[in-house]
């Protein structure tokens, strides 16, 4: 176990607020984004804290190099076992659980010290059969439900939005009082290029999606849009995949089509290339069955790239005006929202400006600020 600290003004600080991460294998991006962007924003916001960092190591999984069933298995072990022996006897004034996925360690820990942060309902939804899946993930469910108990002893509970805070009651009798809202900021690398684009109508249309390919992403809306936009258009039509590999069914999609040539995948990129490229796009298409607060939606507002989302899940609470939102299987009305945004030059203007407004309302030190308001009250309620 790695533990490092953040300090300003060290030597004024009292209390110590300490974060648990991710385990790096499972590359989970997002959560990476959250909890360096948080940790960074709580160490510059008070000098009466201490922000210190429990970073697990991937050592089973990197031990046996291995892949398929005995990888995941030893990335279980990882998680389940050699983390939550590790953070056992730990000290600090707050505990903070950055990924409700890993709210099981609050078995290890003292449940009236903890905080949890809880990003989205996904799994359960799949289990109650509210968003699609191929296969239900049991085993991941039955990690999920785990660390679900684990959470009913702690203290509070951070959810990063409204949405998700009505989630996490819907599925748990977690006591309503004691959940707080914190909406997730954005980085101030995502900001408007400095040469502003061209009204006139564009040669070629980008359309973008960053995140992976799981099947609430809706993926499959978005490759069914493309040609019905070329033909409205009468313009060549791009779609820029940032992010995870298509699944074997979305590419026999493509295939089926006849749109290979239309689609890029550029797979996982450089955080500081994002900026760039949302800024390159002429729309961001964010069709989601679901999302818990809808990040990439956020950066891209922040570029003055114009959204067209999907009205389920948080992102009506995080896009507001800012954007077209849309019913997400609804293929008509994505391809109508794609159009308008791309044919109607004011249209345009007016949601690029409203995006990059909305955005300045996200930033990181407000999350931090209400983040230190929950460890506030946790510190004062329990000394």
């Amino acid at each position: 176990m790695l533990s490092t600290s953040c300090r300003r003004g060290a030597s004024r600080a009292t209390m110590v607020a300490r974060l648990f991460h991710t385990l790096p294998a499972e590359g989970r991006i997002s959560m990476e984004v959250y909890t360096r962007e948080l940790a960074r924003a709580l160490a510059m916001g008070s000098d009466e804290w201490v922000v210190e960092h429990a970073e697990p190591a991937s050592g089973i999984r990197e031990a046996l190099r291995a892949s398929g069933p005995i990888g995941r298995l030893a990335g279980w072990a990882d998680r389940y076992a050699s983390y939550q022996w590790s953070v056992r006897g730990q000290e600090a004034d707050v505990f903070h659980i950055v990924d409700h996925g890993y709210g099981h360690l609050a078995f290890s820990l003292d449940p009236g010290r903890t905080v949890v942060t809880f990003h989205d309902a996904m799994l359960l939804k799949m289990e109650a059969r509210e968003l699609p899946t191929h296969t239900l993930p049991r085993v991941t469910i039955l990690g999920h439900k785990l660390s679900l108990r684990a959470i009913a002893r702690v203290y509070r509970v951070i959810a990063v939005s409204e949405s998700s805070r009505s989630d996490f009651l819907r599925f748990t009798d977690y006591p309503p009082e004691r959940v707080r809202v914190v909406p997730n900021g954005v980085s101030e690398q995502f900001r408007p290029p400095t040469e502003p684009r061209a009204e006139c109508r564009p040669e070629q249309v980008l359309i973008l999606h960053v995140g992976h390919c799981g099947p609430y992403k809706n993926i499959e809306s978005i490759l069914r849009t493309l040609p019905l936009i070329s033909q409205a258009l009468g313009t060549p039509v791009v779609f820029q995949k940032i992010g995870g590999a298509f699944t074997e069914s979305q590419r026999m999609l493509i295939n089926r089509l006849g749109i290979a040539a239309q689609v890029r995948h550029l797979g996982v990129v450089p955080l500081a290339d994002l900026p760039r490229l949302y800024a390159e796009a002429d729309v961001l298409l964010l069709p989601s069955l679901y999302e818990g607060f809808g990040l990439t939606a956020l950066e891209a507002m922040a570029c003055g790239t114009p959204v067209v989302g999907s009205d389920a899940g948080a992102l009506p609470e995080t896009v507001g005006d800012a954007g077209l939102l849309v019913a997400p299987t609804d293929i008509e009305a994505i391809t109508d929202a794609v159009v308008q945004v791309v044919t109607d030059a004011r249209l345009r203007s007016t949601l690029s400006h409203r995006g990059i407004e909305r955005a300045r309302g996200f930033s990181w030190e407000r999350t931090a600020h209400e983040t230190l308001a929950v460890y506030r009250e946790i510190y004062e309620e329990n000394n």
